[in-house]
Order: structure tokens, then C-alpha cells, then sequence
């Protein structure tokens, strides 16, 4: 596995400790944003001493092979994230099932980095860890994430109900998968 990929238009990295300003400056960034999909989370997620530890979290994951998150740079831009694709093993490691997650910045959603990022991804993260099948979680109204997901061949699986905290409020979830 590399730590290190390019595609047409974009360079996809592993995060490490000399990208965590620039990670936190993205999420930062996008914090209003990414808020209408995520957790609720508190001001010490967004400063570079949880930035650090989560970049540490990340790269042991990795190391474990059992994750990735990849950043996301524009070519000639590796000062600034414009995304991320992340995979996360589920349940035990024989069973090969791993979920996928991404988030692009508000700036840049529309012009298909998701799309190029995944989809040059899935196949290389599913050939160097064997992954039987993917999962992706998704709000029912996040209609480009959906979009996305379709256009990557993922089938809809089935809803789980209550599944995901936004805003305080418990929401279902739409699951969709693909198989490998």
C-alpha cells in the first residue's frame, strides 16, 4: 500500500504530522459545512493538538492495515486539502468488510474530485486488503453523496434506523454496499 497516489488531476495522501495544520485549517474551513452530515463536535476537535493525535490514530490504522484516509490535493496545490476518502475495516478482520467515507470542500464539490479519487481507490485498497465487499452510510438527504456512491456502483442495501446523531436528533441511515 502507498502512501502516496496520483490521478489526473489530484495527489491522494496518508496523512502525517507535517499535514496536520493543513488538515485542521480544511476542517476548519469546512466546519459549518461538513456539520450538516456529521457528529457534533467541539471546539478541541478543530486545534492542531487533536489533529495531531488523530493523524497519529490514523497512521497506525494504516500501519495495522486497518484504515486509510487519504487527503486530497489538487496538483500543483499541496498546500491545500480539498478532500478526503477514507476506508475503515468493520466488525473482524476475516470478514473483509470495510466502509468508506469522503468529504470534499464546500469550494470544490461538483467538479468530480470524489468521483476520480474512489473510484481510482476502491480497486487498489480492495486488492491490497482483500475486501470482500464496502459499505456506505448516507443521510437520506444528502442527495450528491447518493449521487456519488450510485455512480461508484454501490447497491442499496438497507436502512438503519436511528443510526446517526446530527444535531442532537437520531437519523436513520440509507446503507448501501459493493461487492468486490
Amino acid at each position: 500500500m502507498n502512501l502516496r497516489y496520483e490521478t489526473e488531476h489530484l495527489v491522494l495522501s496518508i496523512g502525517n504530522e507535517a499535514l496536520a495544520d493543513k488538515i485542521n485549517e480544511y476542517l476548519i474551513r469546512n466546519r459549518a459545512d461538513f456539520s450538516k452530515w456529521d457528529l457534533s463536535l467541539n471546539d478541541s476537535y478543530f486545534t492542531m493538538d487533536y489533529q495531531l493525535r488523530a493523524v497519529q490514530a490514523e497512521q497506525r490504522l494504516f500501519l495495522r492495515e486497518e484504515g486509510a484516509r487519504y487527503y486530497l490535493f489538487l496538483k500543483g496545490e499541496p498546500d491545500y486539502i480539498i478532500g478526503n476518502v477514507s476506508f475503515g475495516q468493520m466488525g473482524n478482520k476475516g470478514e473483509r468488510i470495510w466502509e468508506i467515507g469522503y468529504k470534499t470542500d464546500f469550494r470544490e464539490r461538483g467538479k468530480g474530485y470524489a468521483f476520480e479519487a474512489a473510484s481510482f481507490l476502491i480497486p487498489v485498497i480492495s486488492r491490497e486488503y482483500k475486501i470482500k465487499r464496502l459499505f456506505a452510510e448516507i443521510l437520506p438527504e444528502n442527495r450528491p453523496s447518493l449521487a456519488l456512491i450510485e455512480k461508484l456502483g454501490f447497491k442499496f442495501f438497507e436502512v438503519r434506523r436511528n443510526a446517526h446523531e446530527v444535531g442532537g436528533c437520531n437519523r436513520d441511515l440509507l446503507l448501501y454496499s459493493l461487492d468486490m
